[in-house]
Order: C-alpha cells, then sequence, then structure tokens
C-alpha cells in the first residue's frame, strides 16, 4: 500500500474519532437537557447544540464517506 494512503487513511480515522467524541459528547447534552427538564435552560440552547450536532455529524458522514472512496481505489 502507497504511504500516502496509509497516512490519509489514518488521517480519516482521527478525524472520524474526534467527529464521533463530538457527535457523542453533544447528544448526551441534548438528552440531558430533555430528561431533567432543568429550568436553567434558555430556549435557544437546545436548537443551537441541535445545530452544532448537525454539523459535526455531517463533518463525521463526509470523512466516512471519503476514507471509504479512497480505501476502494488502493491499490
Amino acid at each position: 500500500m502507497n504511504i500516502q494512503k496509509e497516512q490519509k487513511i489514518d488521517m480519516y480515522l482521527k478525524k472520524i474519532a474526534w467527529y464521533g467524541c463530538y457527535v457523542d459528547c453533544f447528544s448526551r447534552i441534548i438528552n440531558e437537557f430533555i430528561q431533567n427538564d432543568d429550568g436553567n435552560i434558555n430556549p435557544q440552547d437546545i436548537p443551537n447544540l441541535m445545530e452544532i450536532l448537525t454539523k459535526m455529524s455531517h463533518r463525521l458522514y463526509k470523512n466516512i464517506i471519503s476514507m471509504k472512496s479512497d480505501w476502494e481505489f488502493m491499490e
């Protein structure tokens, strides 16, 4: 396997791990807000967190697709 391909796939794997962590954290925060129905929540908190979650999950999806396309044409 080409060294550049290995480095690129390694980069994608690192990005996927980080974006997966972000998505997990934001979804846990949102679930905590919803379950506890905390009075300290501003009306805009959940929509703002959902927007961030949407962006992070889209980046996660894009990185997975990019890695998959690179992986299919490695040889």
